[in-house]
């Protein structure tokens, strides 16, 4: 029976932790988005960040892009976590950066 009850606990535990999780979005703008290869390049170092689920980027301008990250809430993202999955020497430039909520 106690066994039961810590179970019990435990699985309420988690469950209600879960459903505070609810997803997260941020914006950014970036330069030094050429073609369809950086793209590929960015949405695959940003996606090795624990909790993305969904990456966009859409062009903005010439040479501004918009980047939109979502993820499942458990972790926040800043954009100091951003640069590093992209690499100490990217050429992508994030000129800002906008937690959505």
């Amino acid at each position: 029976m106690k066994a039961l009850s810590t179970c019990l606990l435990l699985l309420s535990l988690f469950l209600s932790q879960a459903a505070f999780a609810a997803e997260t979005s941020y914006t950014a703008k970036m330069k030094g988005i050429e073609c369809a290869g950086c793209k590929k390049t960015i949405s695959r170092a940003l996606g090795k960040i624990k909790g993305v689920k969904t990456i966009r980027i859409t062009k903005l301008g010439k040479d501004q892009h918009q980047l939109t990250i979502v993820t499942d809430g458990t972790a926040e993202i800043s954009r100091a976590d951003a640069n590093k999955a992209l690499g100490k020497d990217s050429h992508y430039e994030i000129i800002s950066w906008t937690k959505a909520g």
